[in-house]
Formats: C-alpha cells, structure tokens, sequence
C-alpha cells in the first residue's frame, strides 16, 4: 500500500538525522579529546518545533577525506577535535606546498563551500585559521606552521601573543616566556582537592563572558560559563567581514597573565644534548616495562627530557575581553557555517582552587610536571556532573553548523552520563602512576 503524499511530508517534518564526521587523524602521537564527541554526540535526540532531530557520527581520516569521501551527501557537519588531532593536524598541515596536503585543504574548503557545517575545538579552531601574533609576523617554527596551516575559509585569525613548544624553541634559554601557550599544555601535575583527591587538571577553567545577541546563547540565563581552556588561541574578528559574523564569547576581562590564580611561570631547559640522549633511553625501558607501544617511543623522550629550571618570567597571553567563540556563515549561495571555539566544552571543569610552580627536584621533567593545580573545591561523587557541564554546548555548536533553525536548537540542559559511558570517569582521577599522568596531559 501506497502512503499519501501528506503523511510523507508530515512524516519528513517530523525528524532529521544529522551526520557528523569528527576527524580522528592523530599525527604526532599526543593525546586529543575525539573520543569524548560520538559519545557527546552519537544518538544524542531532542524534538524542536514540529520536528525531531537525532545525531549519528563517525570517524573520518586523512586516506578518507584525500578519496574525496568528506561531502554534502554523506555528512552535514565536520568537527575537528583538539589536541594530538587538530594542533597535530595545524603543525603538519604546515607543510602547505606537499600535493596531498593541499589536495586535502581543498577538500575541506569545497566540503564548506558545498554548505557543509565545520566545527573547530581548540587545535580544530587554529587549523582553519590564519595566526597573527604580537610580532604581527609569525616568526618561530610553531607559529609560522599554524599559519600556512590556514584552510581559506574563514574570515577569522587566530591570536598568540608568542607561540613556540617548550623544548624545542631555540631562543628559551634568553626567552623562555616565549612558548606562550603552549606552557599550560603539556607540564601540569594532578591536581590536588581541597579533601585529598587527585585528580587530571592541564589548562584552566575560566569563567568566559557569553554574547547573548545570538540564538546559541540568548536564552542561556547566566552571563559567563565556566569552560575548560587548554592552551588555545584568542580568536581576531575583521573590523569588516565578508561575510554575517557574530561574536558568541569572549575570554576573562582580567587576563590569565594578571590572575594570581592562574597565571604561570616560565621554565627554562638546561639539560643539553645529554638530557636528550637519557630521555631516549628512559622511554625506551619504561615503554618495555609498561609493555607499551614503540609509536610512543619519540612522545616518551619529549616527556622525559630533562632538566629544567624555574624562571621569574611570566607567561604573557594578552587574552583579556577578546573572542574565543566565533559563528560565521561562508558568503556563498550555499552558506556553508564554521563555529569555532578555542576552550574544551567537551572537557571536565572545577571550581575553586590555583596554578603553583612545583618545587625543583634532582630530576624535573615535562612527565612529571611544571605546575599543578591545589585546593581545588571537592567534585561531586563521581564528577559527572563536572564532567558533563558543557556537553550541551557541543550539540548546540554542532547542530547549528548544521543549519539547525534557532528556534530548534537543542536544550541548554545540564547532561547525566548513562550507563555505558561510565568509563569516562576513569579518566578524572589519577591513578598514582607515570604511564596515567603521561595520558592525561
């Protein structure tokens, strides 16, 4: 039997599958967030007006979207994560004159250009953007790859005021503060609560002003959220775009730089060729005894090299009041969106509690900590709910990148984990060892 033409229609109004990609390319062997978004996202529902919406995701590669499998019939929405896949991607996508890397720039372009919806977290945010720093010119190896790492296809820059990893910056002996960022990105120790846990704590959590003027957060009954940041970029709007742009975020008046409480120092490496040579070594045992994988073996030595010693410099961000959430519709017929966020909602979030240099022992490595956060508020019982705290932003930034109407946006409602995504809790605590301090940087 035939079904009515009305009821095909009325049947079609009433739900809408979204189909993510996230991107899972993983380069240089770090750590990245991928995981936390099929299960942010995958089977997620919620019924708007007239209409229910449901979102299924999959991963998608570098082989994937170089095949041309990245396009409007099969997905509505690319999300690149941050971390080892978006900052990886950022470094290595650097290398802008390598065919296949330019084959896989143009693919993404024309996946936006066709009207599909990209959405980058952090490293996923420096990925698609050109850099400006305070040098005005990107000068070091870092920065200059951010740069020609830049898609095409926003109007947005990413800001550092300087950007360079520790370790490897050849000038840090004279300049260590010029790492900028990246000091709060690999060199925390767990952190400590106020009743004795211990728990995973890189970066920061800020209180980031909201921009009430657009449907993402018009509604939102609060004027800040506080949002895990992780050592991503402010963000640099045109004074005359393009194309329709709204600001949705903005970073802390008070700069991490002056905030006693989250402010940093930088340190300084004194190890030589010789702490190279140890680290080598050491990662090679601990791989061995740890029954590890040797693909860690070069991200191990990066840990372990050694020495360092603590500077009176500190680290300048010059992030007060600029943007670090960004909508932007791409000025085509298609109009193709990009939401960009240089924080983690996907990530866990405390209260309370701030940043202390580590005292220097005879040994002091990136493995084992820089800085480390104390008298943390207690979490809840089994910190879901701090977990969870901005998940409802990433299906809010998903949904509208896929052309979502405002009115149908999902809710801005606090998430309880279920059953089967228990074993992300597992990844808060730590649990008294190197190898789990290691992952959780």
């Amino acid at each position: 039997m035939s079904i009515p033409k009305n009821t095909q229609k009325e049947n079609h109004q009433q739900g809408r599958v979204i189909r993510v990609a996230v991107l899972a390319e993983d380069l240089l062997g770090w750590g990245s967030g991928k995981q936390m978004f099929p299960e942010i996202l995958q089977n997620y529902s919620w019924t708007g007006q007239n209409r229910t919406y449901s979102i299924r995701t999959q991963y998608i590669f570098d082989k994937d979207i170089l095949k041309g499998r990245l396009t409007t019939k099969a997905y509505d929405v690319l999300v690149v994560p941050g971390g080892g896949v978006g900052d990886g991607q950022s470094i290595m996508k650097g290398f802008h004159y390598l065919p296949k890397v330019r084959k896989w720039k143009k693919n993404i372009a024309t996946f936006v250009q066709d009207g599909g919806g990209y959405v980058g977290i952090c490293g996923g945010t420096a990925l698609i953007t050109d850099l400006k720093t305070a040098e005005k010119k990107p000068r070091s190896f870092f920065e200059r790859q951010y740069n020609n790492s830049a898609l095409g296809l926003t109007c947005v820059s990413s800001y550092y005021k300087s950007l360079a990893m520790p370790l490897f910056y050849p000038f840090q002996r004279k300049y260590p503060e010029k790492v900028g960022a990246t000091a709060y990105v690999f060199s925390f120790a767990p952190g400590k609560t106020i009743d004795g846990a211990r728990i995973h704590t890189g970066g920061a959590s800020l209180d980031f002003q909201l921009c009430k003027d657009h449907p993402m957060f018009s509604d939102v009954t609060q004027d800040t959220e506080r949002i895990r940041w992780w050592g991503g970029p402010a963000l640099i709007v045109p004074e005359h775009p393009d194309r329709e742009i709204h600001i949705l975020a903005k970073y802390p008046a008070q700069d991490m730089s002056d905030n006693t409480r989250v402010r940093i120092h930088a340190w300084r490496y004194i190890g030589g060729i010789h702490g190279l040579i140890f680290a080598f070594f050491k990662a090679a045992r601990f791989i061995k005894k740890e029954k590890d994988s040797l693909t860690n073996l070069l991200l191990y030595t990066y840990y372990f090299t050694g020495d360092w010693e603590l500077t009176d410099k500190i680290i300048q961000l010059d992030y007060s009041n600029k943007p670090c959430i960004t909508a932007e519709i791409y000025p085509n017929e298609k109009k193709g969106r990009i939401l960009l966020c240089t924080a983690h909602p996907e990530y866990l979030v405390w209260w309370d509690g701030h940043i202390i240099e580590r005292k220097k022992n005879d040994f002091t490595c990136l493995g084992t900590g820089l800085y480390q956060w104390e008298e943390i508020a207690p979490l809840s019982k089994d910190g879901a709910p701090e977990l969870t705290h901005t998940w409802w932003m990433v299906r809010r930034f998903v949904a509208w990148a896929a052309k979502v109407p405002e009115e149908d946006l999902p809710p801005g409602e606090k998430v309880e984990l279920t059953k089967e995504q228990g074993f992300l809790l597992k990844n808060i605590s730590w649990d008294g060892t190197l190898k789990n301090q290691m992952e959780n940087i």
